[in-house]
């Protein structure tokens, strides 16, 4: 009976140490954890509005302390960079764009992204303000 052969056992301690692309994947996907904490923060707001108005202003008191102040700042950078990370991927996961029969330069998707997210943002910032 021959014994069976070595398989090649790939080393992945540290996997993610060995190149920046590696650390900057995981620091994108590591700010889904901070969605799924906002996520559970807004579903606590919203439990303490059917439990009634006691419990919801206490829920709304809780939104001016420090502690919700950073957990918002935390929460606000989570989200840009994982925006930021998207539209710089972006490009990459459209179909190829022409204009006037020439491709359209990665650059040009990227900023288009941006322009489109800042616009979005600042009519979202207005209708909230009107509506305070």
């Amino acid at each position: 009976m021959t014994p069976a052969p070595k398989t090649y056992v790939r080393p992945m301690n540290r996997w993610w140490m060995r190149h920046p692309a590696y650390r900057r994947y995981l620091l994108r996907e590591g700010t889904s954890v901070m969605v799924a904490a906002y996520a559970l923060f807004l579903l606590a707001g919203m439990v303490c509005l059917v439990l009634g108005e006691t419990a919801f202003n206490l829920w709304r008191g809780f939104l001016q302390s420090p502690v919700s102040v950073i957990f918002h700042l935390a929460a606000l950078a989570a989200f840009a960079f994982h925006a930021w990370t998207w539209f710089k991927v972006m490009p990459l996961t459209t179909p190829p764009m022409r204009f006037r029969g020439r491709s359209i330069p990665d650059r040009m998707i990227f900023r288009a992204a941006l322009w489109a997210w800042g616009i979005a943002s600042l009519v979202l910032l207005v209708l909230a303000m009107r509506f305070l």
